[in-house]
């Protein structure tokens, strides 16, 4: 049996510590994570080992050797370019011979690996993968096996409406030799995205063992001090390799304290560590070797690094610190605050909680630093949520941050590229656009400025003038705080995928902006595409029968757009519009319908000629009727009635079931110029072609569509406990029929019910529907309850 240690990892969420410190080389009680990895393969009896390599491969290599000194063999394999975890291993062929383990450098995990083997033998197994149970899977791929162990799906770094268990792939996996014959010679491969996917496509034996124990894949900076503290706890089942003086508190050795140094434990102080007169170290404090810290100073949950030095009277709290670091007199580091290696931090200066320095800088005497240097600290959550990125004007969303954040965009796109850009009419809107302009054409791109626009409009520009993306930037209603919301849309019209979020998050937080002064983009101004989008949606409408029909519109919108954008519209169409509040009444005005146009442009609200609202599946119905004639493929999303799908396949429409979110359902019918589910506008014209065609008032056409009984709860669920609900209500619905496209529909006797976790709010949405409107709330509140209950 040998084995593979996947080292080659460049750690960036550890940054500043792995600036020049390979992810695997980070301390864990004062020793390299990998030797705890290499210590488990020994007790396991697995000690003839490949090791890959990619970022820094020299201090790794002069770290380990040849693993005598460990008691193992290690064979080094470097990669020139990135191959993925499984490209990685391939680079291995001519070493990996016979069955192997493959497991990563930089996790901490005490899993009986010899059970592991034994399963997969058993089991015949081409793969295995060693599984656990985490609070939060997100970063993981979630696996679900049958009653043997057998995968039967697997979904890699999953949004929480796709977490449809708290049980994940840990990245380490035991493999016959035959599993190489799949991956590619010298190219980027990953197990999790490629390889396993094929052989589940392909009903090859892959198998998950749930392992028991202790497992953390320390991939950010908060995981990486909570699995020392976890270590110092006896959480883990490992060698701590130091004299435990008293209850939890371990020395190595020739350390040097001074009589009237107080210790709490649990801590770890290295060797040859000083700790001088009057020095308190409080619980979680790791020290690494050779460190002083001088008379007076206080640690509280401090983890140091190799030789650094902390002066006088010196408060840390919660702070990570390098190596080789100079801490002055009287400084105050804050919590969450990290420190990269050979900083001087000057006497008297204060580091505020989460900042982050990187290696090689001084601060001044005095100094009080509130921002990092030189990169920017990782926000608290996602820069994106279900809606684009959404902030309070001017204090949130500010001209500083879109402008670092266009420069992220810029980032990932290839030099040249066409962005577009609108805005709504709002002033702050309309000056943050000229921010996005400016930083896109510092870093290469070029803009086109659309003016004054929405999101619909914003697509048809971007697909008419062949531009590789877009931003629209929306001032929400006055009631929402004066909230800004940027969408980003890509080359296609669609809402950029979650991937591509990824992308301008990382090098929105490692500011991995590019500029040049030989490289600036150009600026368009494009303000045609409006005439262009009238003229193409006129095109597609029953003109003459709209005309005849001379209808009257009560009209609730944006005042200082729409009105000036429709008017050209409705004048062709012998339409007479009416502006105001729905509250006027549709009755009063003599209306033939009222309508509620949303600021974004995608979505509106009908009321009959009776001014009475139709609800979100009444509004649905009429909009597959009036699109029917023009679109012959539609994507619904689960959440929404058989009855809609029942009444698309009888207009000979293809219905394709997505998960809720917009770019899902859009991305059915990429190809069409409008989309009448996320286009106000074009939904309502075709709508008024729909009555005219009828020549009936929409009251009496909601008599022809069929009733449907829907509910719809939020339940509370803290973050930490949405796997678990999700396993739960997965293992509690065996034997029942199960829909896993979004969230997890359960079907029975009585209807349906969608869980669906939300991915911004610790919450659950709960949406059934019944024959009745008592059954829908029945199952409803069924699974409301037991939501409840598994937390």
């Amino acid at each position: 049996m040998k084995a593979v240690i996947m080292a080659g990892g460049k750690g960036t969420r550890l940054r500043p510590l792995t600036s020049h410190t390979p992810k695997p080389m980070v301390p864990l009680l004062n020793r390299p994570c990998m030797e705890y990895t290499i210590e488990l393969l020994k007790r396991h009896g697995i000690k003839d080992i490949a090791v890959t390599l990619q970022f820094l491969p020299d201090v790794i290599r002069n770290a380990f050797g040849d693993g005598s000194q460990y008691g193992v063999s290690l064979t080094y394999f470097e990669e020139t370019t990135p191959l993925g975890t499984a490209g990685s291993v391939k680079n291995c062929a001519d070493f990996l011979d016979e069955r192997f383990i493959v497991i990563s450098g930089d996790t901490l995990t005490d899993f009986d690996l010899t059970q592991a083997i034994r399963f997969h033998e058993e089991k015949q197994a081409l793969a295995t993968l060693i599984l656990t149970q985490v609070e939060t899977p997100l970063e993981f791929g979630v696996v679900m096996t049958d009653e043997s162990g057998r995968i039967v799906r697997f979904l890699e770094k999953p949004s929480w409406a796709e977490v449809f268990s708290d049980t994940v792939n840990t990245g380490m996996y035991v493999c016959e030799p035959e599993v190489l014959a799949y991956i590619e010679n010298d190219k980027e491969v990953d197990f999790s995205k490629e390889v396993f996917p094929f052989f589940l496509q392909e009903q090859k034996p892959l198998f998950g063992y749930a392992a028991t124990g202790y497992w953390s894949d320390i991939g950010s900076l908060e995981v990486y001090r909570q699995a020392q503290f976890d270590l110092l706890d006896g959480l883990v089942q490992v060698e701590i390799k130091a004299q435990e003086i008293a209850p939890r508190i371990f020395l190595e050795y020739q350390v040097k304290i001074d009589s009237s140094v107080r210790l709490e434990g649990p801590v770890y102080i290295g060797e040859q560590v000083h700790l001088q007169a009057g020095v308190s170290v409080g619980p979680y404090s790791i020290i690494g070797n050779h460190s002083v810290v001088a008379s007076g100073s206080k640690l509280t949950r401090a983890v140091l690094w190799e030789n650094t030095v902390v002066g006088k009277k010196t408060e840390i709290t919660g702070t990570t610190l390098g190596r080789n670091i100079q801490i002055g007199d009287s400084v105050i580091l804050g919590e969450g605050a990290v420190i990269g290696d050979r900083c001087q931090i000057g006497s008297k200066s204060s580091i505020k909680a989460g900042v982050k320095i990187w290696p090689d800088k001084e601060i001044g005497e005095s100094a009080t630093v509130t921002t990092s240097l030189i990169y920017g600290t990782k926000q608290s959550k996602n820069l994106f949520g279900t809606s684009g990125i959404k902030g309070i004007g001017n204090v949130e969303i500010t001209p500083e941050f879109v402008t670092r954040l266009a420069a992220a965009y810029a980032y990932g796109l290839p030099f040249g590229s066409r962005i577009a850009l609108s805005a709504c009419p709002h002033p702050f809107a309309q000056l943050l656009k000229h921010s996005l302009m400016t930083s896109l054409c510092s870093s290469g791109i070029d803009t086109v400025d659309l003016g004054v626009g929405n999101v619909p409009l914003l697509r048809y520009g971007i697909r008419s003038l062949g531009c590789q993306g877009g931003i629209h930037l929306q001032m929400t209603d006055p009631l929402d705080e004066k909230q800004m919301i940027l969408q980003f849309v890509d080359q296609s019209g669609l809402p950029i995928t979650r991937d591509a979020e990824r992308k301008i998050e990382n090098a929105y937080w490692q500011e991995t902006y590019v500029r040049s002064l030989h490289q600036l983009g150009q600026l368009h101004i494009e303000h045609q595409v409006q005439d262009a989008y009238m003229r193409g949606l006129v095109d597609r409408l029953d003109l003459v029968s709209i005309q005849r029909k001379r209808f009257r519109l009560l009209i609730d919108c944006e005042p200082r757009f729409y009105p000036t954008f429709l008017t050209p519209l409705f004048h062709t169409l012998g339409v007479v519009a009416i502006y105001g509040s729905i509250q006027e009444g549709v009755c009063r005005q003599g209306a033939d319908l009222g309508v509620c146009l949303d600021r974004d442009g995608e979505h509106l609200s009908l009321y009959t000629e009776q001014g009475i609202p139709l609800s979100t599946e009444q509004l649905l119905a009429i909009q597959i009727l009036a699109c029917s004639p023009l679109h012959k493929r539609i994507g619904l999303p689960v959440s929404a009635p058989i009855e809609l799908e029942h009444l698309a396949q009888l207009l000979q429409i293809e219905v394709v079931r997505t998960k809720v979110s917009p770019r899902s359902m859009m991305e059915v019918s990429v190809g069409e110029p409008f989309h009448p589910l996320f286009d106000a506008v074009y939904s309502l014209m075709q709508i008024l072609s729909y009555l005219a065609r009828e020549e009936k008032p929409l009251g009496s056409l909601l008599e022809n569509i069929p009733a449907c009984y829907m509910e719809k709860q939020i339940v509370f669920c803290p973050w930490s406990q949405k796997g678990r609900v999700m396993r739960k209500v997965l293992e509690e619905s065996k034997g029942k029929l199960l829909e896993l496209v979004d969230g997890i529909k359960v079907y029975d006797a009585n209807g349906w019910v969608l869980i669906l976790p939300d991915n911004e709010d610790s919450h659950f949405k709960v949406i059934s529907q019944g024959a009745t409107a008592e059954t829908a709330a029945t199952l409803a509140s069924s699974y409301a309850r037991r939501i409840a209950e598994y937390q």
